[in-house]
C-alpha cells in the first residue's frame, strides 16, 4: 500500500461563463468556453497558464490560470492531436496527423507571446515527448513517409533551439507513441501493428533496442524515472508491459480489458491503467509488479491523470459527463459532474486545480482539488541527518536524494509526511540558490535560500516526505549541504500535537536590561537558559511542548563574526546541530520549532560572543479548542514583486487566499520563504497577520544588501498578512503549507 501523502484544497472561486459556485474541494468551480471541439489542456505549472487544443476549430487557447480568462487564441495545423510544453524555454508543441498534400507539421508557439511556426515532420504525427533537459522534441509519426502506411513509422528529432529537424529515425509500422526518460535520455516509441517498442539512445539519436512481446500497443506510456521503469498498456491481449531501463527486459501484468491511458506516481510508486472497455482502472504496485486494487470508474473512462502532490487520481468519463477522483490511498472515489463529452482530465499539481475540455460542449470545467487528510507535529531532539562535508559535495547543476528516516540514527519513522529541518550551505566558492522537495515531485520554482558571496548560511524548511521518505536537494553551484531535524509531521495520533497562532511577539532580547529574557549578551562557549514561559507573550497557563521561534543574532562587540548558534530543550545533551551561522558578522535570523524543556526552558550556546533576539509566533501543543492542523502544499510562488508592484518601502498588504496558490479560506497561518532582494541595505523586514497591529518583530535582515531568506509561519484572520520593509526592497513569498482546522 502507498504510504501516507498529502493533498490541498485549493479553493479561489472565479466566476466565468455559467457558474458562480461556493469555494470548496471537488467541485467544478469555473467553466471557461472555449473553441469548437476541445479535445486536451496542457498545463505549464511554472506559469500557471493552461492551453486548451481545439481539434475542431484548429486552434490553441492560452487560459491564465490565475483568472480563468483567456490570453489569446492561435491557429495550429488541422486536427491537432498530440501536444507537449517545454517549460524551461516557453515553447509549445502541436502535431497535426491532418495529410496536406504530404506536409505534415508541428506548429512551434511561444508561449509567452502566442507567436508561431510550423516544423514539417513525417506523416500522421501521433504524439510529441519533449526533454527539457537537452531541448530536444521527438515526434512519432504513424506512418513515417508513406501516407498509405504501408512502411515503417518514424521519429522526427527536433532541435528546440533552431526549430528545425535534425535526425529522422525509423521505428516500426505504426509508431503510436513516444516518451522520453529525461534522467537516462532514452526515447521510447511504442509500435502498434508490428508488436513491439523502439528504445532510442537521445545523445546519438540511434536505435538501441528493440523489446519484443508486445501486443498492440496503444498510445499509454508511463515512465518512472526514480526506479528507470517504463510501463506500456497492451489492449491487444489485455495486459501492461513493465520494462526495466536498465536492461530491457520485461515483465507482463495482467489488468482489465483494453488498458489505455497508463501513468506512473513517482512518489508513491504506484501506476494506474484505465481498462476502457469494462470501465474499471488497475492499480499496479511497482516494487512487486502486481495489481492491487481494480477500482470501477464512469463510462468510457479517459486517462488517467495523477495529481503527485495529493496522491489523487482523475478519470474523464465521456460516456457519463463526469469526472472521477480516486484517493490514492483508501482507493475511495468522488463523482464530479462536468460538460457534455469530457475527454481526459489535466492537473496543475501546484495550484491543485484539475482542467477537463468538454468536446461535446466546447468548454472548459475547472475543478478544485481535493482536500487532504491533516497533519501532527512529533517534535525531536535536534539531530543531525545529512553532512555531506563528511563524503562528497552535491555537484553544481546536480540534484541528490536522501532518504532522511534512514540517516544520522535520529529515530525518524518511515510513516513521517513531513520533516521540519535546517539547511545549511557549505559553498565551495558561491552558490546561486538551493531549492529542497519531496523526491518524485517535479522540482518547484522556488529557491531555500541563496549564497552569492559564498558564506555558510542556513534556513529552516519544512518539506513533505517522497518516495521512499526521501528529499531532493538542487544547487546551482558546488556546494557541501548540512540537514539537521527538529521535528516531523505525521496523521494524528497519540503522539502528534496541534499548533496554536500567537500574535506575533518578542521573548527574548539581550540588548536589554539584565534579566531572565534580557542582557547580558550571550558569552562565547557558554550556554544558557531562556525561561520563555516567564514572557508576557505566552499567555499565562498555557504548556507549549513545542514552540514556533525566529532566532536573530546582532554580533557584539560590532564586527564580531559567529561560528554557529544552536538551542535545544533543556534538560537534554547538547546536540550535534546548528540552527544559524554569521561568519560575515551582520545581523542574520533564521527559523526552528525548538521542543520546550524542563520548565518550558530553552538552552541557547554561542559559539562566540553575540546578542540574540528571540521571537515566537505560535506553539504546539496536545490537539484542542483553537488547535490546528498541517497541510504541506507544492510550492508556489505568492509574490514576487519583481513580476507586479515593484520594490516597495513600509508596508505593503499580500492578498494570499486571492494569490494564484489559492490556499482554502479556513487556513489560519501560511507557512512561506520569505525572500528579500534590495539594492542596497535593508535593516529588517516583518511579517504578521493583516488587520492587527504591526508587531515589535522582525522576520528576517539584509544590513549588507545581499539576498536573504527565511522561513516563517505566519497566522492570518482573513486570508491576507501584511510585509513590513524598513528599506527598498523586492519581496518573493513562497507558500510550502498552511495550517487549518
Amino acid at each position: 500500500m502507498p504510504t501516507m501523502r498529502r493533498s490541498l484544497s485549493f479553493l479561489l472561486a472565479f466566476s466565468l461563463a455559467l457558474i458562480a459556485l461556493p469555494a470548496v474541494a471537488q467541485v467544478v468551480i469555473a467553466t471557461i468556453p472555449v473553441g469548437n471541439g476541445p479535445t486536451g489542456a496542457v498545463v505549464d505549472r511554472v506559469t500557471n497558464q493552461i492551453y486548451i487544443i481545439n481539434q475542431t476549430d484548429a486552434t490553441v487557447m492560452d487560459i491564465d490560470g490565475a483568472t480563468n480568462q483567456v490570453i489569446y487564441t492561435v491557429s495550429v495545423g488541422p486536427v491537432p492531436d498530440a501536444s507537449g510544453i517545454n517549460t524551461v524555454t516557453n515553447k509549445g508543441y502541436f502535431a497535426s496527423s491532418y495529410v496536406n498534400g504530404g506536409n505534415n507539421w508541428v506548429t512551434v508557439v511561444d508561449l509567452p507571446t502566442g507567436n508561431t511556426s510550423n516544423v514539417t515532420v513525417g506523416v500522421f504525427p501521433s504524439s510529441v515527448a519533449v526533454n527539457s533537459t537537452t531541448n530536444r522534441i521527438y515526434v512519432a509519426n504513424k506512418c513515417g513517409s508513406d501516407p498509405s502506411c504501408q512502411s515503417n513509422g518514424t521519429v522526427s528529432v527536433i532541435d528546440g533551439t533552431s526549430n528545425s529537424v535534425i535526425d529522422t529515425i525509423t521505428a516500426g509500422l505504426y509508431s503510436r507513441a513516444v516518451a522520453v526518460n529525461q534522467v537516462t535520455n532514452r526515447v521510447y516509441v511504442s509500435n502498434g501493428n508490428s508488436n513491439n517498442m523502439t528504445v532510442i539512445d537521445g545523445s546519438t539519436d540511434t536505435v538501441i533496442d528493440t523489446i519484443t512481446g508486445l501486443n498492440q500497443p496503444g498510445g499509454g506510456i508511463a515512465i518512472n524515472s526514480l526506479t528507470n521503469t517504463i510501463y506500456v498498456g497492451n489492449p491487444g491481449s489485455n495486459y501492461v508491459t513493465v520494462i526495466d531501463g536498465a536492461t530491457d527486459n520485461t515483465t507482463n501484468v495482467t489488468v482489465g480489458n483494453n488498458p489505455g491511458g497508463v501513468q506512473a506516481d513517482p512518489v508513491t510508486n504506484m501506476i494506474f491503467v484505465v481498462n476502457k472497455n469494462d470501465d474499471t482502472v488497475s492499480v499496479i504496485d511497482g516494487a512487486s509488479n502486481t495489481v492491487v486494487q481494480t477500482v470501477p470508474v464512469g463510462t468510457t473512462p479517459d486517462g488517467p491523470n495523477v495529481d503527485t502532490p495529493t496522491n489523487k487520481i482523475y478519470v474523464a468519463n465521456a460516456g457519463n459527463n463526469t469526472v472521477m477522483m480516486i484517493d490514492g490511498v483508501t482507493y475511495a472515489t468522488t463523482t464530479v459532474n462536468v460538460g457534455t463529452q469530457p475527454e481526459g482530465a489535466s492537473v496543475n499539481g501546484v495550484t491543485n486545480r484539475i482542467y477537463v475540455p468538454n468536446y461535446g460542449s466546447n468548454n472548459v470545467s475547472v475543478i478544485a482539488g481535493a482536500s487532504a487528510a491533516p497533519l501532527q507535529f512529533v517534535s525531536v531532539t535536534p539531530c543531525r541527518l545529512v553532512d555531506t562535508r563528511n563524503g562528497s559535495p552535491i555537484q553544481g547543476g546536480a540534484s541528490q536524494s536522501f532518504i532522511l528516516p534512514q540517516l544520522g540514527n535520529c529515530g525518524i519513522p518511515a510513516t513521517a509526511a513531513a520533516y521540519s529541518l535546517n539547511v545549511t550551505v557549505v559553498p565551495i566558492t558561491t552558490l546561486g540558490y538551493l531549492t529542497i522537495w519531496p523526491t518524485g515531485e517535479n522540482q518547484p520554482v522556488a529557491s531555500t535560500l541563496n549564497s552569492p558571496d559564498g558564506r555558510i548560511k542556513a534556513n529552516a524548511a519544512i518539506v513533505p516526505a517522497g518516495y521512499q521518505g526521501a528529499v531532493s536537494v538542487y544547487v546551482t553551484d558546488t556546494t557541501n549541504v548540512i540537514l539537521d531535524i527538529d521535528g516531523y509531521y505525521a496523521p494524528p495520533a497519540s503522539n502528534t500535537y496541534q499548533f496554536y497562532p500567537l500574535t506575533p511577539c518578542r521573548l527574548v532580547d539581550t540588548r536589554g536590561a539584565d534579566g531572565e529574557l534580557g542582557g547580558p549578551r550571550l558569552q562565547a562557549q557558554t550556554p544558557r537558559d531562556f525561561p520563555l514561559l516567564q514572557s508576557t507573550c505566552i499567555p499565562s497557563g498555557l504548556q507549549p511542548l513545542a514552540y514556533s521561534l525566529n532566532f536573530t543574532v546582532v554580533p557584539n562587540p560590532g564586527g564580531q563574526p559567529l561560528g554557529y548558534l544552536t538551542v535545544w530543550p533543556v534538560g537534554e545533551p547538547q546536540p550535534t546541530v546548528s540552527t544559524l551561522n554569521n561568519p560575515t558578522a551582520t545581523v542574520v535570523a533564521n527559523a526552528a520549532i525548538v521542543p520546550a524543556g524542563t520548565n518550558g526552558d530553552i538552552n541557547v550556546y554561542a559559539y562566540n560572543t553575540t546578542d540574540l533576539l528571540i521571537d515566537i509566533n505560535g506553539y504546539f501543543a496536545a490537539p484542542g479548542t483553537g488547535g490546528f492542523s498541517m497541510y504541506p502544499v507544492a510550492p508556489c510562488r505568492v509574490l514576487d514583486t519583481r513580476q507586479s508592484g515593484g520594490s516597495f518601502v513600509d508596508e505593503k498588504t499580500v492578498n494570499v487566499g486571492g494569490s494564484a496558490c489559492a490556499p482554502p479560506s479556513n487556513a489560519a497561518a501560511y507557512i512561506f520563504n520569505a525572500t528579500v532582494l534590495p539594492p542596497g541595505s535593508m535593516p529588517y523586514l516583518t511579517l504578521w497577520p493583516d488587520g492587527s497591529q504591526q508587531p515589535v518583530v522582525s522576520t528576517l535582515n539584509a544590513y549588507d544588501g545581499f539576498i536573504t531568506s527565511n522561513m516563517a509561519i505566519v497566522p492570518t484572520s482573513n486570508g491576507s498578512i501584511d510585509a513590513y520593509a524598513y528599506a527598498l526592497t523586492q519581496l518573493i513569498l513562497d507558500i510550502s503549507g498552511y495550517f487549518a482546522p
